[in-house]
């Protein structure tokens, strides 16, 4: 019998083994053991009670990232076409469409600002039925919770900029017709960066920068009437930097300077996990590692911190996103107590957040909502988070 070749025992193995990842792969999810978040050609397993499992599994997806991502070829392959695009458009066009991303919204490249951007694909009467739906979901809980403060920062990204009046008209004009009806436990407040979009924000990521984190502190700060007089300065934490728009088309024409708000966290948080909020980097030999999350950290479904030197007990609700992480610890500052809450993750992802006991039993009486301005605005229809607070 003709012996198999080296080659030919390795092809039978990388088979064998893609086999078995495929099918313990669908079985975990099949059986609802696992949940997948999937953004463009990467995949982030949620955290168990099973330290091993997550270990197990954290390899497993680890390993598959790497095919669809780190492989030379399949990265390589990816950034000649975007590049190609870009570089022929660039001919006659400043702003070229490259392709749609995970929320079917349009990623840009601007020749001007050698920056990533998107657009949504909202007409103007989806649009204005959209804002006017939400604005009333939050009228709504200003009226039912009426013993309670509810605030509202909107974090407008490149997106929402073409739709900036709509947005002024429906939520800072007409909600004030409301407040002559007796609704004034109700406070919104917005980031319009103007012309300096690019200072506030990465050319290559959807987050605002520690310029634009600082920004939305300060206006935070004045929307809670806090107080706040201390110095802050930005440091440089990364660079180059890649960012979810650049991980989108998997090239590294587009690059930013990560950074951060140099200031110590210095409160009591009841995460018990080493790495929360690391505010460090981990080099990674892939460009594309997502440095943002690495360093923020960020991605539970509640965080509680205490400052015991507030005396009052005076307690804030925050419910937020990644774009809270920034600056969460900062807001925190001024409060007794601070509930941190994502309803993306954990125990929040499919159950509701009982509004009404949660403030009573926690104290609070004060809430933020501070996330992306499509979740703000949209997510009646986007992520349908009005399903997630009763």
């Amino acid at each position: 019998m003709k012996k198999l070749s080296l080659l030919s025992k390795t092809f039978i193995f990388i088979i064998f083994f893609v086999l078995i990842f495929v099918v313990v792969k669908t079985g975990l999810i099949t059986l609802h053991i696992i949940d997948f978040y999937k953004g463009d050609n990467w995949k982030v397993v949620e955290k168990s009670d099973d330290p091993i499992y997550d270990k197990i599994m954290s390899l497993e997806t680890n390993i598959e990232n790497r095919i669809n991502n780190y492989f030379p070829l399949y990265q390589n392959i990816n950034e000649i076409y975007f590049n190609s695009i870009i570089n022929i458009d660039s001919l006659y066009l400043n702003d070229i469409y490259l392709k749609n991303n995970s929320d079917n919204e349009k990623l840009f490249f601007n020749k001007n600002n050698n920056a990533y951007f998107i657009v949504n694909n909202y007409s103007n009467d989806e649009l204005n039925k959209r804002l006017e739906s939400q604005l009333n979901r939050y009228l709504e809980l200003s009226n039912k919770y009426t013993d309670v403060n509810f605030y509202m920062y909107i974090p407008y990204r490149y997106e929402m900029v073409n739709n900036i009046n709509n947005i002024k008209s429906y939520f800072i004009e007409n909600k004030l017709d409301n407040y002559n009806k007796g609704l004034d436990n109700i406070k919104i407040s917005y980031f319009d960066s103007g012309d300096d979009y690019y200072k506030y924000f990465y050319k290559s990521d959807h987050h605002y920068n520690a310029y634009g984190a600082l920004k939305v502190y300060k206006d935070i700060v004045n929307l809670l009437d806090k107080e706040d007089n201390k110095e802050y300065k930005i440091k440089e934490v990364l660079e180059p930097y890649y960012g979810s728009m650049a991980k989108s088309v998997l090239s590294t024409r587009v690059s930013d300077t990560l950074t951060a708000i140099d200031y110590p966290n210095n409160l009591e948080v009841n995460i018990k996990d080493s790495k929360f909020k690391p505010l460090d980097i981990s080099k990674k030999n892939n460009p594309f590692y997502d440095y943002y999350v690495g360093y923020f950290d960020g991605q539970y479904d509640e965080v509680i911190y205490t400052n015991n030197d507030i005396k009052s007990d005076d307690n804030l609700l925050i419910i937020s996103d990644s774009l809270a992480w920034q600056i969460d610890y900062l807001i925190a500052q001024n409060y007794k107590n601070t509930y941190v809450i994502n309803l993306r993750y954990g125990k929040f992802k499919d159950n509701d957040l009982n509004l009404s006991d949660y403030v009573e039993n926690k104290n609070v009486k004060n809430v933020l909502y501070l996330q992306e301005a499509e979740v703000e605005l949209f997510d009646l229809y986007n992520l349908y988070l009005n399903k997630g607070v009763k």
